[in-house]
């Protein structure tokens, strides 16, 4: 099933292009968190504290295994680590097409100020943890995407009728 499948990095935008591109394309909206934390009655950072990192993470493979084999078209919101997990990455091409909204450091910095629901940017420096996992995913963000859009940089409108345009000429290919 070719799904829309939207990746980038938290604060990204993904929830909130995902949901635009769902309406505007006449598509369900599928975000894997809020799946994952439907079933589990639990919020990401809960389920992280409670049953550790390697637990989510095979939540989100049968998550995605479950999509890929779903015959309805949808656009997708994948959590920022699941494409960078090896298990997962021969999925996400069999998923569909891949858009990766690629922010800066700084955009993201100002966009997860005060964000304390994700278990990655606990702990050390918010702003150093973002830098050294940006520089950790954006190799692989690039590596599956199929379309690229840099996300922070111009009004949301511009930013959605890029992504539109650049779907449609990839459909086109």
């Amino acid at each position: 099933m070719n799904h829309i499948v939207i990746i980038g990095f938290m604060g990204s935008g993904k929830t909130r292009v995902g949901k635009r591109l769902s309406n505007d394309l006449g598509l369900p909206f599928v975000d894997v968190d809020r799946v994952i934390t439907k079933k589990m009655d639990l919020s990401v950072k809960e389920i992280f504290q409670r049953f550790g990192e390697p637990y989510y993470r095979a939540l989100e493979t049968i998550t995605i295994k479950a999509l890929i084999e779903d015959q309805e078209r949808k656009v997708v919101s994948l959590g920022s680590g699941l494409p960078i997990q090896e298990q997962n990455q021969k999925y996400l091409k069999e998923l569909g097409t891949i858009v990766y909204l690629k922010g800066s450091a700084d955009t993201l910095r100002k966009r997860l100020e005060g964000n304390s629901s994700n278990p990655l940017l606990e702990g050390e420096n918010q702003d150093e943890k973002i830098k050294k996992l940006l520089k950790q995913r954006d190799p692989v963000y690039t590596k599956y995407a199929d379309i690229q859009v840099v996300t922070g940089v111009k009004p949301f409108e511009e930013l959605i009728r890029e992504i539109e345009e650049k779907l449609e000429a990839y459909a086109k290919k």
